[in-house]
Order: C-alpha cells, then sequence, then structure tokens
C-alpha cells in the first residue's frame, strides 16, 4: 500500500500549500515574539537634568511596543520637574549595578504570561543587595498584571530593596481615573518630590 502525501486535487492542493503558510509564518512570530521578550536591548545610558539634587536611576525593558520606554520617560519627566538627576538606561550588561550613588531605584516591567520580563529580572539578580533603597515598581501590562507585580514586589524585598510605590499600568485596558499609564507615572513622580 502506497501513502500519498501530496494531495492530486487541486483544491487540496491549495489548502494544504496555504495551511503550511501559516504554521511557517506562525512559527516565525512565535521565535521573533520569545526573541523580542526575551532579550536585553543595550543603550546608551541617558541623563536628563545633569545638574539635579537628587539621583534616581531608571530601568526598563523597551519589549515589543513604546510603552515601557514612554511610562519610564513620562516618570523621568516627573522625578525632573522637581530637580533630581535622573539616569535611564535599558535593563542590560551595560547598565549600573552599583546603587551607591542612586536616592531612588525605578523599575519598569513588561508582563508577559502573568511574569515579569526576563532582561528586567536579570538585571535585578545581577544588581544583587539593593541596600535598602527606595524602589518604585511600574509594572505593565495588556491586561492583568498582578502577578507580575507580586513577583517583582518579592524580589525587590528579598533583595534588601525598599519599596516605596508599586503600580500596575495598563496600555490596553483602563487605569485608575480613566488616566493614561504616562499621565499616572508621571503624576506619581511629582508625588515622591
Amino acid at each position: 500500500m502506497h501513502v500519498k502525501f501530496w494531495p492530486q486535487k487541486k483544491w487540496k492542493k491549495i489548502l494544504l500549500v496555504t495551511f503550511l503558510a501559516i504554521i511557517i509564518i506562525s512559527v516565525s512570530l512565535l521565535t521573533y515574539v520569545s526573541f523580542a521578550m526575551n532579550s536585553e536591548v543595550v543603550t546608551q545610558l541617558v541623563i536628563k537634568n545633569p545638574t539635579g539634587s537628587k539621583t534616581a536611576l531608571v530601568l526598563y525593558h523597551p519589549g515589543l511596543s513604546s510603552f515601557s520606554h514612554d511610562v519610564s520617560y513620562a516618570f523621568a519627566d516627573g522625578l525632573v520637574s522637581n530637580g533630581w538627576r535622573v539616569e535611564i538606561a535599558t535593563s542590560s550588561i551595560e547598565a549600573p549595578t552599583n546603587l551607591s550613588k542612586y536616592s531612588l531605584l525605578v523599575v519598569t516591567s513588561n508582563t508577559y504570561a502573568f511574569t515579569p520580563d526576563s532582561p528586567t529580572t536579570r538585571q535585578l539578580e545581577r544588581i544583587g543587595n539593593l541596600n535598602g533603597i527606595q524602589t518604585v515598581l511600574l509594572t505593565l501590562g495588556a491586561g492583568s498584571a498582578q502577578e507580575s507585580q507580586k513577583s517583582l514586589e518579592r524580589t525587590i524585598q528579598a533583595s534588601n530593596g525598599t519599596i516605596l510605590q508599586s503600580l500596575v499600568l495598563y496600555s490596553m485596558a483602563s487605569n485608575a481615573g480613566g488616566r493614561s499609564a504616562k499621565e499616572i507615572a508621571q503624576q506619581t513622580a511629582i508625588e515622591i518630590g
């Protein structure tokens, strides 16, 4: 008995080719998304208000969209408006790990599958002991990010950090008071003073 893989009828050939194309495209997209979610992105350290009286380090992972960048920079702008010097870096091997010159650490993490993004987790591992530094957590999500937030809070506390503020901000769901995530981030930074 001979089994034929390739169909003889034209409509079956078209259906099989379409199915195989969908599989190949889906695998390619999943590979890209997985790579983007878990890969460190190295950028230059950005300094806002170099003459500020207190210094904050803002760490973020770019993720799959500009959302984490926009929220992190909005928070930085709020701090700058209160006279802070703000250093902004992506969570990567090039980001600062010695926090002795900082008065505040701001960690922005994307949520993927209910967990913080891998580059942020690895960055916190590289830093190690936070030596009690006041820390703000900005956990980002398109939907439910509470599990990711709890995981980050446990990591900060286990690393001897002091959580000053912990927020969950959404890109595709409603935030508190119907405000945008950027507005909430900037206002929170202003209130920190």
